[in-house]
Order: structure tokens, then C-alpha cells, then sequence
């Protein structure tokens, strides 16, 4: 069987799912990160499992396009952490300095993802080679990932030791998230975060996520949005509405 997106990297376990309570604001903040979070994961193991069998020149660019997303993503969540979530977690809670593990985290892997980034919008589909993507990973995956997992446990922990109503977790969320969302492209990365979710996982349990989404949405993604970069959605690990599929250069 061809791999899919939940390899070779570990998707993160939701809150939800593994705790329950999903109205105290700790876990709701801890559980939405999470399916963000499993949402970068899946994208880049469709990277990895699908960059050694991209090879026309359309493919490629499509390919080099959707990787270029990925990490427009990534990076636009990890900015907004840094300068919107983290601190105002801090300053709420007169905690200073309690969010900087976070932060060193986020440092760890820059320099690896920025050559990344780097090959990913230089190369062109010429000068492409098969096995350069998974090497340029593999410098920075493992860590990023573990570091989306343990980001999942601060945030419990958090609530835990300083924040047990949670309200302070979730009103700096819910800041971060609305500014993350008004920010983000419609025609790159909605589309993106749309077609790596799975609305299966664990149950189903996150299924319906983002829940103040109207039910709409994905079918305007698919007969609009989508269009322009129609090519780079084939990468994805699921449809629009979250159904997962076959990765079709697995």
C-alpha cells in the first residue's frame, strides 16, 4: 500500500479526543493548535512521500508551488505565535518568559527550514533533483514535529498550573486565529489547510473543525477559489471538505 499522509511524521493526538472536556478554554485552545498543528504534518508528509515521483516539468512546478504554501503556512502561524499568542498568554497571566521554550523551539529548525525554503523557490523544474526535497526535510522535520507535539502539552500545562478556567489561553487564541485567518490567502492557503485536513481522524472527533465555518465554504473553495492553482491541489491528502485520498505521486 502507498504511503499517505499520516507518515512518515507522527500526526499530533487532539486534546478532545485524548481528554475530553472540550469546553474548559485550556483544552479548546490545546485542541484547535492541535488540528492546525496535524494540518502542517499532513502537508509535509504529502511533501515527502511524493517528491521522489514528481518529474514533467508541469508536475514539478505545480509540486515546487505547493511546497512554497506549505511553508507560507507555516511560517505565517509561527509569526503570529510570536508576535500576537505567546505574549499576550504572558502578559495576561504576569508570567514573563513562561511561552520562551516555544520560542527557543521555533529557533531550533529555522535555519534547516529557511534552505528549504530557499531551494523551493529557486529551483526550477529543470534543474529539479528527485531526492534533494527529502534531504532538506530531513534536517528539520523530526524536529519541527516534535516540536508541534510538545507545543500541545505546554499548552496544557499552562492551563494546568496558571490558567485553570482557561479564559486567559482562550481569549489569546481566538486573537491569534482571527488575525491568522483575515491574513491568509483564499486562493493559496485556505485551500491548503482545507485539503489537509481529515475529517476520519481519531473518530471523527474534530470532524466539523473550524466549527464557525459555514457548511459552504468548501464547496466555494472547490468551484472557485481553487481554480487558479488548480494543478498544485492535486498534492493534496484530501478533498476540499476533508475526505482523505490517495496521494496520486505516493
Amino acid at each position: 500500500m502507498a504511503p499517505w499522509a499520516d507518515t512518515p511524521f507522527t500526526l499530533v493526538p487532539s486534546p478532545k479526543y485524548t481528554i475530553g472536556n472540550a469546553d474548559l478554554g485550556s483544552i479548546f485552545t490545546a485542541n484547535e493548535m492541535a488540528v492546525s498543528h496535524n494540518i502542517y504534518i499532513r502537508g509535509l508528509n504529502a511533501i515527502y512521500n511524493q517528491a521522489d515521483n514528481v518529474s514533467s516539468p508541469t508536475d514539478v512546478k505545480d509540486f515546487l508551488t505547493f511546497c512554497q504554501i506549505w511553508i507560507e503556512v507555516v511560517h505565517h502561524h509561527h509569526s503570529l505565535e510570536e508576535e500576537v499568542m505567546f505574549p499576550g498568554i504572558e502578559k495576561d497571566l504576569g508570567q514573563e518568559g513562561l511561552m520562551q521554550a516555544n520560542l527557543e523551539q521555533h529557533h531550533a529548525f529555522e535555519d534547516a527550514m529557511e534552505e528549504f525554503k530557499a531551494y523551493i523557490e529557486t529551483t526550477t523544474a529543470a534543474d529539479y533533483k528527485k531526492d534533494a526535497v527529502r534531504k532538506l526535510v530531513d534536517r528539520f522535520g523530526q524536529l519541527f514535529v516534535t516540536h508541534l507535539h510538545e507545543e500541545i502539552e505546554n499548552l496544557l500545562q499552562v492551563g494546568r498550573e496558571f490558567d485553570t478556567s482557561g479564559e486567559v489561553l482562550k481569549k489569546n487564541y481566538l486573537a491569534f486565529e482571527k488575525r491568522l485567518v483575515a491574513q491568509s490567502s483564499w486562493t493559496r492557503h485556505h485551500p491548503f489547510i482545507f485539503g489537509c485536513r481529515d475529517v476520519t481522524f481519531e473518530n471523527g472527533v474534530n470532524g466539523n473543525w473550524p466549527a464557525d465555518v459555514p457548511f459552504f465554504i468548501p464547496y466555494v473553495i472547490s468551484g472557485v477559489l481553487s481554480r487558479k492553482l488548480s494543478g498544485v491541489w492535486r498534492f493534496l491528502p484530501s478533498d476540499f471538505h476533508g475526505r482523505p485520498r490517495a496521494l496520486p505521486f505516493g
